[in-house]
């Protein structure tokens, strides 16, 4: 199957035959006839698998179908958890429209009022944004909502997560009840993301799933390192990020703190490095990923909460640093590398303290981990419940002379006293009684 095949206008075909897209991807074939079709929709696949041009392609074919309009009210809405990820969308639409007639707009924190207020002015027939910034305008009475034809929700599990249900149903309640409402998520699991979904889809919506949400593409290749303690994953480390194949590496860290700790220790040992969290300023955490996709960085230590959006195409490795301690976690890590269909590794150094979330993340995926060693790294420390294979002898217990004495003197009362009484139905043992005459 071809793009042409979706019939697709000719202005939406142009752009992705110059950026060498010519066959859609699975998630997309599926996705965009039924959204065309009109149909409300909840779509899932991996990461990576190309779901942001599932839904843009058609969120285009809507506004070309309709007459040209010079209105600040948008016909789409889309909305992202992060301001990474709703910039990326943005960049998406631009490429896809950079030569006709629609304009966009991206509204996220971070960002001055007034500098949103004047492109809320100008004409928008696309608008991208994060719940919290739009809620915010929308209480200035800046905004106008009333056009809205397509709402579009992406990574709709980590809204949940980032805890946004509220925010996105008062988004919905000012929107048009005559709409349709497309639904993008990496997992379709849970009781949570069918409630939600069920909250804002018609009855008649449509539900895709592509692969499983689970799985790990084939061309990411997976490898765990085992460290002693904090100072032998610090080397491991250090020996990792100077590998010749590493051309661009994400370290994934699990708090604002261990991003800051360790981009000192990587500057340290010599090289360059930033660190992304979600208490940056946008126009800090922009440059920082611009200076990665020019090539000027090698190595960003980020959270789950700036990483989940960040899609740099020539990133090879993702280093887990500390395991995320959700397991769906891990796979959205994995699939910041292998973008688009090029190879790419994971590396997880895991401490004994991570054993446990590492068993329930080899759990989650469905297959275990292949274990490597650093040549000189090795670590000392065998893996939980793969010892020597001696078992080891057990301690006898010391028992307390006190007790033992008092327990046997016990024993010793007992046995004098006259045997208990039978308690139970039938008669005693032994020969039966007489009868009287």
């Amino acid at each position: 199957m071809f793009f042409i095949d979706l019939n697709l206008d000719l202005e939406i075909l142009g752009p992705l035959a110059d950026n060498n897209f010519l066959s859609p991807r699975p998630i997309q074939q599926q996705a965009i006839p039924v959204a065309m079709e009109g149909f409300d929709l909840l779509a899932s696949a991996p990461t990576g698998t190309g779901k942001t041009l599932a839904f843009v392609l058609p969120a285009l074919q809507k506004v070309f179908d309709k007459d040209p309009d010079h209105s600040s009210a948008p016909q789409i809405l889309i909305l992202a958890p992060t301001r990474e990820l709703a910039k990326q969308i943005y960049q998406v639409i631009e490429l896809q429209t950079q030569h006709n007639r629609i304009k966009s707009c991206l509204i996220v924190g971070g960002v001055p009022f007034g500098m949103q207020k004047s492109m809320l002015a100008e004409p928008i027939d696309i608008m991208i944004a994060t719940p919290g910034r739009l809620l915010e305008l929308n209480a200035q009475e800046w905004l106008d909502l009333s056009l809205v034809e397509m709402l579009i929700i992406d990574e709709a599990d980590r809204m949940l997560d980032l805890g946004f249900i509220n925010e996105i149903k008062q988004i919905a309640d000012v929107l048009p009840l005559q709409r349709q409402t497309l639904m993008f998520s990496a997992t379709l699991e849970g009781e949570k993301i069918q409630q939600f979904a069920a909250d804002l889809l018609n009855e008649d919506s449509q539900v895709i799933a592509v692969d499983q949400p689970r799985h790990i593409p084939e061309n990411i290749e997976q490898f765990v390192y085992r460290a002693d303690n904090e100072q032998h994953k610090e080397y491991l480390l250090k020996a990792l990020i100077h590998q010749p194949q590493l051309k661009q590496g994400i370290i994934f860290v699990n708090s604002r703190k261990q991003v800051e700790h360790w981009v000192s220790i990587i500057r340290n040992a010599g090289m360059l490095c930033y660190g992304l969290h979600g208490d940056m300023r946008q126009s800090e955490r922009t440059q920082r990923i611009k200076e990665m996709r020019r090539g000027r960085i090698k190595i960003i230590i980020a959270t789950d909460v700036v990483g989940r959006g960040l899609d740099l195409p020539d990133l090879t490795h993702v280093i887990n640093l500390y395991l995320p301690l959700k397991a769906d976690s891990y796979v959205h890590r994995c699939g910041r590398s292998g973008r688009d269909g090029a190879k790419g590794t994971v590396w997880s150094i895991v401490e004994p303290l991570d054993w446990a979330t590492l068993g329930r993340i080899e759990r989650f995926i469905g297959e275990k981990l292949p274990r490597t060693t650093f040549p000189g790294l090795a670590p000392k420390k065998p893996e939980p419940g793969k010892g020597s294979g001696k078992a080891k002898p057990k301690k006898p217990k010391v028992k307390n002379k006190k007790a033992v004495a008092k327990a046997n003197a016990k024993k010793a009362s007992s046995q004098k006293k006259s045997p208990k009484k039978r308690v139970g139905r039938g008669p005693k043992a032994g020969p039966s009684p007489r009868k009287s005459d």
